[in-house]
């Protein structure tokens, strides 16, 4: 299959889980490009419900992938806006298989990643995507590499 990984990050975090994820997918078979987002103005660091203008400078073309893997920290509980705006600006996503991917601070995935993956499918949905599962992972590891390790392997075990 090939895949497109489109990340936010601001940290690293989610910069080197999307790495992660490609070398997994690398591994299993698959094909699989690493796109950062860029904006032509920083995004505010705020909640998704905030309302700001993004323009994103780099969407790639959907029709040149079987999935594409949406990603970004999660922002006051929720994804952020920047991955979302990645979400509502990208056209051609009916019937495309796509799943999301967060990272977080906090140790439980109920404090902001289960929202932030249920928000993302269903901005996925309102645009006829098909999102498949979603992973978060959370900074609070022992070993945040192996964690990474561990939810890549895991989201991509339950890839259609």
């Amino acid at each position: 299959m090939k895949i497109c990984i489109l990340y936010h990050s601001q940290s690293g975090v989610t910069e080197s889980f999307a790495n992660v994820l490609q070398e997994v997918l690398q591994k299993a078979g698959h094909s699989a490009d690493c796109l950062k987002l860029a904006t032509l103005n920083p995004v505010k660091q705020a909640s998704v419900r905030d309302k700001q203008e993004i323009k994103i400078t780099n969407l790639p073309d959907p029709e040149a992938y079987d999935m594409i893997m949406f990603g970004g920290p999660v922002w006051a509980f929720g994804p952020s806006p920047l991955i979302v705006a990645a979400i509502k600006q990208m056209d051609h996503l009916q019937g495309k298989k796509c799943c999301s991917f967060v990272t977080m601070g906090f140790p439980f995935r109920w404090m902001g990643g289960n929202a932030a993956i249920g928000y993302m499918a269903r901005e996925l949905r309102a645009k006829g995507a098909v999102p498949q599962a979603g992973a978060i992972c959370t900074r609070f590891s022992k070993d945040l590499k192996v964690s990474m390790q561990s939810r890549a392997k895991e989201l991509i075990s339950q890839l259609g």
